[in-house]
């Protein structure tokens, strides 16, 4: 089979050799204030509140490009750049309404400064997926939908030219724009909103896109008024934009296109919210959720809606007590043992790369193996092999955490909330009685907990203040769909279980199940629909403990999930349509066409045809390393932006990948899309520059640090590095080789 690169390669019909790239144009790389400055307290911005709020991986020291930025310029000039992306943290420079802080100020002089002096353009971006806390509380909390947003925004952006114009050769007023949205819509398969700031967990489809009609016109504002308030003091300033841009064949990219340019009022958006957020048939599986020792992983929450965790498992490494383990596993020769279908089996390869990994049918055997010699360590998590540590060891290993939920079928949203709600009085109850930790103190005697999990929570920045009085009963959460509604008039609930696991779920001599998840699972069922003996329990195994949890119509869920992207304004190219004069006006004001000096754009994925692109969907739910990559794409959409844009030059802003996607090196990705880019510039398109993201290993919004969040030409192990050493990687040496030879 043909690789994607190779593939693309073949269909593109390029000739053996291009021209090479003109001396003028511009190689570059790129970082993000949020994702490389490290968090300073009293500092915080809205990305931070919302990682503290979800539970999610904060910054921490993230790159600690902070101080280290002279040595990152200079990585960047020693590769051959001629370019370089930094965003200013508009949260830093401006603390509070209106009060601009002089020591950052001089900070962002100096890094700009360096760039100049290292021989690169610098390219700067005012607003990178993160904004002051003070501007979200505009109008009561309306942040960017606020109507004095645009003119909050074009005063920041003023300041900034004001500030540093003389040392700024492109501007970006607003990292991708089109993506924003995602913090006021969640479709029918997302358990949470994929961004900030969220809504209230009740909002239903119409108000969800009614936020949307008010962000989409206030973006435009706001950038078109930036860019007068830059240009008043840099009058030839270059200002534009960077939407993110997923690559379809040319026909749905124009079918989609066109769908956007027919909306003309904005009862038409209204009525396209339900192919977002409502499925065809609500139906349930074999049972309504299952509760049986699934952890969150990115593979499973594309098939089930995933409550907010109840239990956090810790990955270990069980062994024989003569065995002496290594420091770090990264080049360890021994042979490992793991559970089949399990989550640490589908990690193995990654935490032990260079090991033998053996796969069995169950915990018992794979212990059974480790007691006979057969393989050196088990590797689960701590909750899994607790019961069979007798006469082994436990070593904690550094890897993320693992969370339990509840899991239920996508389109499930009153049920899911149901439980949730549920979840959170049985963790957290107001009265000051924890039921988990009195269900933990019962089902694992000895283990200490300091409290209950609170980690990759659905909360949203709507939840700041407000308290669990405010919030309604399970029973009468507001309805969403029919899911909740079926559950109550069967009177009980079916529940999915996985009995053999101390303290979780056992089955006691009168055939009763025990444990952490039926206490739950009775506590739920109390709450939804009166008793907690209205449970009918149901044994799962292996897949089933996720599939009984789906809906029988789950086949249809993948082109579901493409017709709601297809059929909806939300996957349109729509910020470019708009500047191009091709949207209605309550949409894109019509000061607001045509307001960029330049237009850029960011593009990772594509798929070639209709059949491949429910692939796209792992690289919307930030499963990079199933994405899939089509460099053809690439070039599709420069030629298309070419055309809608008559003479304005372009930019790759964003083009970059994880070590490996889609089967594909980060460094044969590079050199894929260079040379579509190349390929480009041969056909006459005005390519002025390919920005690289990014320059180094970086906090990627919230993700667990891992080869499917790091996109850096220069590796730093983010976790376990205190040092924060800068690695070469293949990909940098290849980017250094293609900058030299200006071709592929």
């Amino acid at each position: 089979m043909s690789s994607p690169v190779g593939t693309a390669r073949a269909r593109s019909g390029l000739a053996p050799t291009l021209p090479p790239f003109p001396p003028l144009f511009r190689f570059g790389v790129a970082t993000a204030d949020h994702q490389c400055e490290a968090y300073v307290p009293g500092q915080d911005d809205v990305r931070d509140e919302w990682e503290r709020v979800r539970g999610l991986q904060r910054r921490l020291r993230a790159t600690d490009f902070w101080t280290r930025y002279p040595e990152d310029v200079q990585l960047a000039a020693s590769l051959g750049c001629k370019a370089f992306r930094v965003s200013l943290s508009w949260a830093r420079l401006e603390p509070a309404p209106g009060s601009w802080d002089a020591a950052v100020e001089r900070h962002y002089a100096q890094l700009l400064n360096t760039i100049r002096d290292a021989g690169m353009k610098a390219i700067v971006t005012l607003h990178h997926n993160t904004w002051p806390l003070h501007v979200q509380n505009l109008s009561g909390g309306d942040g960017m939908l606020s109507d004095t947003f645009p003119d909050v925004f074009a005063k920041y952006a003023g300041r900034v030219a004001t500030s540093f114009g003389n040392l700024v050769d492109y501007y970006l007023t607003i990292n991708e724009p089109n993506q924003l949205i995602y913090g006021y819509i969640k479709g029918f398969w997302m358990r949470a909103y994929p961004m900030p700031p969220g809504l209230d967990p009740f909002a239903p489809e119409v108000e969800q896109m009614q936020r949307v009609i008010r962000l989409i016109p206030n973006l435009f504002r706001a950038h078109a008024r930036a860019r007068s308030a830059i240009r008043a003091v840099e009058p030839k300033a270059m200002v534009g934009s960077n939407p993110l841009i997923l690559g379809v064949p040319k026909w749905l990219r124009a079918f989609i296109d066109w769908q956007a340019t027919r909306v003309k009022r904005p009862e038409d958006l209204l009525k396209q919210a339900h192919w977002l957020s409502q499925t065809f048939l609500v139906a349930s599986g074999e049972v309504d959720f299952s509760i049986a020792q699934l952890t969150m992983t990115q593979s499973r929450m594309d098939k089930v809606l995933f409550s907010e965790p109840y239990f956090i498992g810790h990955l270990v490494a069980l062994h024989r007590a003569e065995a002496t383990l290594p420091e770090s596993f990264v080049s360890w020769e021994g042979n490992v043992g793991v559970t089949q279908e399990t989550a640490p089996a589908a990690m193995a390869e990654r935490v032990f790369p260079d090991a033998a990994i053996t796969e069995y049918e169950n915990t018992a055997k794979a212990v059974e193996a480790l007691r006979n010699a057969e393989v050196d360590v088990v590797f689960d998590d701590d909750v899994m092999l607790r019961q069979f540590s007798r006469g082994l060891e436990m070593t904690a290993l550094s890897a993320p955490d693992q969370p339990f939920a509840i899991a239920t079928a996508l389109g499930s949203r009153s049920l899911l909330n149901a439980i949730d709600l549920a979840l959170r009085r049985f963790k957290f109850d107001s009265s000051g009685a924890s039921l988990w930790q009195e269900a933990i103190a019962a089902d694992f005697p000895g283990l200490a907990k300091a409290g209950a999990p609170d980690l990759q929570n659905r909360k949203t920045l709507a939840h700041l203040g407000r308290t669990g009085a405010m919030l309604p009963s399970p029973s009468d959460v507001p309805g969403m769909d029919r899911s909740l509604d079926l559950v109550k008039r069967r009177g009980h609930v079916r529940v999915g279980v996985h009995s053999g696991v101390d303290g979780l779920c056992t089955r006691n001599s009168n055939g009763l199940y025990e444990g952490l998840e039926p206490t739950i699972a009775r506590y739920v069922a109390s709450q939804i629909v009166g008793k907690e003996t209205d449970v009918e329990f149901v044994a799962l195994d292996g897949d089933r403990r996720l599939d009984a949890a789906r809906s029988w119509l789950s086949f249809f869920d993948r082109p579901r999930k493409l017709l709601s992207l297809t059929l909806s304004f939300v996957g349109a190219d729509w910020w470019n349509l708009g500047m191009a004069g091709h949207l209605a006006e309550f949409l894109c004001p019509a000061e607001c066409v045509g307001t960029l000096d330049f237009v850029g754009l960011d593009y990772y994925w594509g798929a070639d045809s209709l059949w491949q692109a429910p692939r796209l969907l792992p690289a919307m739910e930030c499963r990079y390393g199933d994405a899939p990559v089509w460099p053809q794409g690439l070039y599709n959409l420069l030629r298309e932006e070419s055309r809608r844009f008559p003479g304005k030059p372009l930019l790759i802003i964003e083009n970059g990948c994880v070590p490996v996607a889609d089967g594909v090196s980060c460094a044969d990705y590079l050199t894929a899309h260079v040379r579509e880019a190349q390929r480009a510039l041969a056909d006459g398109i005005p390519l002025e520059a390919y920005v690289c993201w990014s320059i180094t290993s970086n906090r990627e919004w919230g993700l667990v640090f891992d080869h499917n969040s790091d996109f850096g030409l220069y590796h730093i192990d983010l976790d376990h590095d205190d040092a924060l050493k800068r690695a070469a990687t293949d990909a940098s040496a290849r980017y250094a080789q293609i900058i030299k030879t200006r071709s592929v």
